[in-house]
């Protein structure tokens, strides 16, 4: 260890430097896990076939501001509850009543995980099948179907090294996204020689699912959007290390949301303009992706290449943010006994992070991803199941707060919506029970088993699994040691009202740098009320 390392003042500059930062970091991190270009390009034949244009662009404005009902509930909790470990599970938790405390936490863990691993599998298996078709278009080869899934394995377990080792790249992440779409705006803005006239992109309405019912082809339209407007919770999970975190999660949690909107109507809007014949994008020959089939028709093979190199580190980042998040969601239920060898999973690295449970997700990732080698409708159920598994994680906590509302369990904090909390919950309960609805739909007529939607069967076999391990088993002991724990944290807490201190002075053991740096937060309100006091 270096003499500047020795050195508390240094120490203490370096925990101030770290909680500058953690806004921006927390804004970056809902940029990764948000990641807009990971739900509109995959999902773009989706969009164009189901709707065409108009839902594209309308669609996403409508999804986005239903969405953003769900993001403003969750700030206003948020912003009640800093500094709080644990996320949605522990508001879960703490806004239920007594009796349901317990069962709404496993309920929302397991669902969040659930989520984010299939997630993690979600954006591994994108960035394989990128990269497949990149290596068609510059070497005119169809690589095999175990290539793919070997892409998937391999880009998985760079995630999980990733975690392991600690590696922050979010401010990486977070250029990237935003460098992204300005160079797709660009290429597309230099190179499209017969756009399509404003009219056609803001009126045209697409139907080759087969169905006959417009207004379920509408519903279907709005998959896209609601996809890619998840995600945005982000910044509850980096609460605890934010200097007040009650206003500045909230503020993370909406600035990423209004920038993720802004860039997914960018890139929308810049693909439509790049169409020159929706047949051909819809029913892409060269690449078999929508999304690539607008840029070979545009620019050269090479140049198209380059493009993809964009999207694929797109789904690198993104992924690599999910399986972190979804490393620290595991962690909280192998705490408290979720797991079998929950006691081995629980162990973290010297830096604090969960390396285990990181590899267990990574395990979990591999195992889905090679179901591709039976069956390729499977893993396309997978961005439904998300989507389905975080709008129900989300609307847990809200309707607890709105059906159970009780001033002893919840204060609100300096980020509030008032007298606007209640109906606002409402419209984002409604939105997340439509979403569950639209993304167990058929997308195609007629039905069969090669475009079964799968995510209602993975749905139910998640919630049967989570049910009964709940009836036969976790009822009887999960968050009973986290109980006593708290009455623990309870008396100190009681020490710290008594002596004016921080928990930090107070709690036995050697003192750490988090100790350190949560004295000197200490300090600076003691030090703003004295000013105010003169």
């Amino acid at each position: 260890m270096s003499d500047v390392e020795l050195q508390p003042q240094n120490r203490s500059c370096l925990g101030s430097i770290a909680r500058t930062l953690a806004p921006m970091q927390a804004l970056a991190a809902t940029i990764t896990v948000t990641s807009v270009m990971s739900g509109v390009v995959p999902l773009t034949q989706t969009a164009l076939s189901s709707g065409g244009p108009v839902m594209m662009v309308f669609g996403f404005a409508f999804a986005s501001m239903m969405a953003f009902t769900i993001a403003l509930s969750l700030a206003d909790i948020a912003s009640g509850f800093p500094n709080v470990k644990g996320g949605l599970i522990e508001y879960s938790r703490r806004l239920a009543p007594k009796k349901y405390s317990r069962f709404s936490a496993w309920v929302v863990g397991w669902l969040h995980f659930f989520a984010f691993v299939t997630g993690a599998t979600s954006c591994a298996f994108s960035f394989a099948l990128f990269a497949t078709s990149a290596i068609e278009i510059a070497t005119g080869a169809v690589p095999q179907r175990w290539v793919t899934v070997l892409i998937h394995c391999v880009v998985s377990l760079a995630f999980g090294v990733i975690n392991a080792l600690h590696i922050n790249v979010d401010m990486a992440s977070a250029v990237w996204h935003v460098l992204g779409p300005i160079i797709v705006l660009l290429t597309i803005a230099t190179s499209s020689k017969n756009p399509p006239p404003p009219s056609w992109v803001f009126s045209h309405f697409e139907n080759q699912t087969g169905w006959t019912n417009s207004f379920y082809v509408t519903l279907l339209g709005l998959i896209q959007g609601a996809f890619t407007m998840t995600g945005y919770d982000a910044p509850i999970h980096t609460s605890y290390g934010i200097k007040n975190a009650a206003l500045k999660v909230p503020q993370g949690i909406l600035y990423g949301f209004m920038v993720s909107f802004t860039m997914g109507e960018i890139l929308i809007l810049t693909f439509l303009f790049g169409i020159d014949d929706i047949q051909a994008i819809i029913n892409p020959a060269v690449s078999g992706i929508s999304a690539v089939e607008i840029f070979v028709r545009l620019i050269s093979s090479c140049g198209t290449t380059c493009i993809l190199v964009i999207f694929i580190g797109t789904f690198f980042f993104c992924g690599q943010g999910i399986l972190k998040a979804c490393s620290e969601i595991g962690l909280e239920l192998a705490v408290s006994g979720a797991f079998p060898k929950s006691e081995y999973l629980s162990q973290v690295g010297s830096q604090g992070q969960p390396t285990r449970i990181g590899w267990l997700c990574v395990g979990m990732s591999c195992f889905l991803g090679m179901l591709y080698l039976g069956n390729t409708t499977l893993l396309g159920a997978m961005s439904s199941a998300i989507a389905i598994q975080l709008n129900l994680v989300y609307s847990i906590p809200i309707a607890l707060r709105l059906f159970f509302p009780n001033p002893t369990r919840f204060q609100p904090g300096p980020f509030t919506l008032g007298r606007y909390s209640r109906p606002l919950a409402m419209v984002a309960i409604s939105w997340s029970c439509l979403g569950v609805f639209i993304f167990s739909l058929p997308g195609t007529y007629p039905i069969s088993a090669e475009n079964m939607n799968y995510a209602s069967i993975l749905l139910i076999s998640t919630l049967s699994f989570i049910l009964g391990y709940w009836y036969f088993s976790a009822k009887e002991w999960f968050g009973i040691e986290k109980k006593q724990s708290e009455f623990h944290d309870e008396n100190q807490a009681r020490m710290e009202a008594e002596r004016g201190l921080p928990m930090s002075i107070v709690r036995d053991g050697p003192m750490q740098e988090k100790d350190l740096d949560e004295i000197e937060d200490w300090l600076d309100h003691l030090e703003r009320d004295l000013r105010d006091l003169k």
